[in-house]
């Protein structure tokens, strides 16, 4: 016969409506000839009846109340369950079972005391209450069932609170059980407790219902276990620390004994042994979603395109530090340590020796960290008294995050991420240890990091895919627009390239909007509406101190006083990604202090936009430098404002007609003077000198200003009227030829300004608002490197930002 085993946890049998809906659930499963349902007690039962125990021996008298209380509670779901004609038998069962607890609680009120014994009787009696009422509710639904008291075929030996049990004897009685049960009845067993030789009630301990399913399951060979309960199935990670934790599809046993002993919520180790010796799939499935395909544990998982399954932590341990040159060479050293803590029942979490053996550190649970530091003491007061063995002591407020996946092993590379996770989140790693099955690699870290360590590896490697965090300084055009691309661009990046950008902070000048968990797409309008005061630094340090993984701070501006933080944003692991030209060209010293902090801490800094836009100008120029090339000249027209004026000019335009023009299209700042200056340009090749390895401050320069000297101080209005003035002047100098307004720059000098060009020079066909660049170098010295294309413009500016972007979250995975 086909036989399956469900198992229904407290909360599945709570209530009468819960203990309905899981009757339909057993009616609707069809596909086998044979159903088992092993059951524990109403929720909150257990917790009520060990309170009582502890009510009774203190003779505060409160048990009485307890009793009255537990027996209503089952009285009203046996009249809510069961008609008439069936209810007096299944409430004169029920009401010897609350006699029987009154008198075990009468007992230690007298003796003062509770046994393990006798805690493990009263500790059984829910799931004695709970298996007849729930047997009376299948036949009141027209389906025959026996309910069946495990102690008769579940044998333990005598230890009372988490027996061990003889599976053998077990398997024989449960056979024999099982044979008594009509074919078409379903068999509704008590969870959690059986029974010793002597036949007194003993109990499973931890997750002990769910122990007595696969129990029963192993012993009649069933073909799966359900395990209901009130989650989907095993998640990625605790959802209280990380809100993406997903439902694991399967398991193998192997990652679940994994994931149990480091502190998920799921299946005890011990649970799936029965099941592992006949290889039974098990199911963890939700009472309150059927639907829902839950998680299965089998022997071996299938394919899958994580190699790390889940995050697991272990909260409160105490990281035990043994160290000594004496320990070095000296052969065991570990096996006396761990026969001092097995001495003071002291379980070992992890533990990892360094190969100068000149130091032992193991993790235990925090509350046993006094005893276990007592008992080495002990052990090595020889080493101690001698000097051999210098220290013993305890770091206390840690925890075990770990790594569980059976496609870890033969894995490379693995560990190394983890631990550049873990520094990219600035969080310092205090022990390490790796099990030679690979499936498992744990990390010891500062309890106050363990959060962030936990979402952060969640991150890197159980979700799909990656995420940055995106922090943006400077609403105005290019800024806005930035963040319209990126409202449009999120779910194609997720697509095509398993990367979430998480805009969580935005800033202009005097306030901010911040959510760690993410800012609306209507971001900008939050930010007037809602924002409150907040000056840069506050909000850096927000962004710094939430320590979120792949931080990249944006700044959109072109303020000097944003750009000067960058150096220390750097130090502290955060990403900085802007077309701000200030900070490239502030002293050679501070520029040189960036691209050191970057390299030495690995963090992206990317400033690709500063120079034409999103044209890879610079990109292009450091692939040459990296590659050995060496640079001997640079030029370019790199505004594209003057390159569309002196195309103008060329055009037959006058020159002041070509500059309002320009301004009435958007291409100069509010003040052309800004652009026909020469500042920006000028900005501009000494990025890209400095770039090609040349060292140059600003006031090496040379810069021609198209700015009048009689127009500087004026209007904008008067400037562009007295511009006409000087009309002639330039239709004199563009019929020597073509002009553009160059940067040009060599190994010894840098100039900028305007010079003329023949026909058939490249600078002299371009148009529009396009920028070039050429680079003569050693590989290039007659034909040199173009770069060509739109530099200008808000809309390729926040392109080449979010390129930016991306190279710079994909580059901290």
């Amino acid at each position: 016969m086909s036989c399956i085993v469900h198992k229904f946890g407290g909360t599945s049998v709570g209530t009468p409506e819960r203990i309905r809906s899981i009757v339909d659930l057993v009616r609707g499963d069809v596909r086998h000839d044979r159903r088992i349902v092993v059951v524990s007690a109403f929720s909150g039962v257990t917790d009520r009846l060990l309170a009582a125990v502890d009510e009774a021996v203190s003779r505060r008298g409160g048990h009485i109340d307890a009793v009255d209380t537990l027996r209503r509670r089952h009285l009203d779901a046996i009249e809510a369950l069961v008609p008439m004609t069936g209810r007096r038998v299944v409430e004169d069962e029920v009401d010897a079972i609350w006699r029987e607890l009154a008198e075990l609680l009468d007992g230690m009120y007298l003796l003062r005391e509770a046994t393990e014994r006798a805690r493990a009787a009263v500790s059984g009696l829910g799931e004695r209450a709970s298996a007849p009422i729930v047997a009376a509710a299948f036949r009141a639904e027209g389906m025959d069932a026996v309910a069946l008291d495990a102690r008769r075929f579940i044998r333990t030996d005598s230890t009372f609170a988490e027996a061990l049990v003889d599976f053998d004897a077990t398997a024989s009685a449960t056979r024999a059980a099982m044979e008594g049960v009509p074919a078409n009845a379903v068999a509704i067993v008590t969870g959690f407790i059986g029974s010793n030789e002597q036949g007194v009630q003993t109990t499973l301990g931890r997750s002990g219902s769910d122990y007595s399913a696969t129990i029963v399951a192993g012993a009649v060979d069933a073909d799966e276990v359900i395990i209901w309960t009130d989650v989907d199935g095993v998640l990625s990670a605790d959802p209280r620390l990380v809100r993406t934790a997903f439902t694991l599809p399967e398991l193998s046993y192997r990652e679940a004994a994994e994931m149990a002993y480091f502190g998920a919520k799921v299946l005890h180790p011990r649970t799936m042994a029965p099941l592992q010796r006949r290889g039974i799939p098990v199911w963890i499935r939700n009472t309150m979603r059927p639907e829902a395909p839950g998680t299965v544990i089998r022997p071996e998982a299938g394919t899958s395109e994580l190699r790390v399954k889940a995050i697991t932590s272990v909260q409160d341990v105490s990281l035990l530090m043994i160290e000594g040159t004496g320990m070095i060479g000296v052969p065991g050293i570990a096996s006396r340590a761990f026969s001092a803590l097995a001495d003071a029942a002291v379980n070992v979490l992890v533990i990892s020796q360094a190969s100068s053996e000149q130091s032992i550190c193991i993790g235990v649970r925090a509350l046993d960290a006094r005893r276990a530091l007592d008992s080495l003491e002990r052990a090595f007061r020889r080493e101690r008294e001698t000097g051999l063995v210098t220290e013993i002591r305890a770091v206390e407020d840690c925890a075990v995050v770990s790594l569980v996946g059976d496609r870890m092993r033969m894995q490379p590379g693995i560990a190394g991420r983890m631990f550049s996770t873990l520094g990219y989140a600035n969080i310092n790693v205090l022990a390490i240890a790796q099990g030679a099955a690979e499936t498992n690699i744990s990390a010891v870290v500062s309890g106050a990091d363990a959060r962030r360590a936990v979402r952060s590896l969640h991150d890197a490697f159980a979700r799909s895919h990656a995420r940055a965090h995106l922090v943006l300084v400077g609403t105005g055009v290019v800024g806005a627009t930035f963040l319209e691309l990126l409202s449009r661009t999120r779910e194609t990046l997720l697509e095509k390239r398993n990367l979430e950008l998480r805009l969580v902070g935005l800033a202009r000048t005097g306030v901010a909007a911040w959510d760690p968990e993410g800012l609306p797409d209507d971001a900008r309008a939050s930010l007037l509406d809602r924002a409150e005061p907040c000056d840069l630094d506050t909000l850096v340090e927000k962004a710094v101190d939430a320590h979120l993984e792949r931080l990249v701070f944006i700044d959109a501006t072109a303020s000097a006083e944003v750009a000067r933080r960058y150096a220390g944003l750097l130090e502290r692991g955060v990403a900085v990604v802007t077309p701000n030209k200030r900070a490239n060209t502030m002293e050679q010293a501070y520029y040189d202090r960036l691209q050191r902090t970057a390299a030495r801490r690995g963090v992206p800094f990317l400033y690709e936009t500063t120079v034409g836009a999103a044209l890879p100008i610079i990109g292009v120029l450091g692939d040459l430098v990296r590659s050995g090339d060496r640079i001997r000249r640079i030029e370019g027209v790199l505004s594209g404002t003057l390159a569309y004026v002196f195309n103008r000019l060329a055009g037959g335009s006058r020159f002041s007609e070509a500059v309002r023009e320009a301004r009435r299209l958007g291409f100069t700042e509010p003040d052309p003077r800004d652009d026909l200056g020469g500042e920006d340009v000028a900005r501009k090749l000494l990025t890209l000198a400095r770039e090609a390895g040349w060292s140059f401050e600003r006031t090496d320069m040379e810069v021609e200003s198209l700015v009048p000297p009689a127009l500087r101080d004026v209007e904008v209005e008067a400037f562009l009227a007295g511009l006409e003035a000087h009309d002639e002047e330039w239709a004199r100098r563009a019929a020597g030829g073509r002009l553009q307004f160059v940067a040009t720059g060599e190994p010894d000098r840098l100039r900028v300004g305007v010079a003329s060009f023949d026909a058939d020079h490249a600078f002299a066909r371009l148009g529009g608002t396009d920028n070039m660049v050429l680079f003569t170098t050693d590989r290039y010295p007659t034909r040199p490197m173009i770069v060509q294309g739109a530099g200008a413009g808000p809309d390729v500016t926040a392109g080449g930002m979010m390129a930016d972007v991306v190279r710079a979250a994909e580059a901290m995975r």
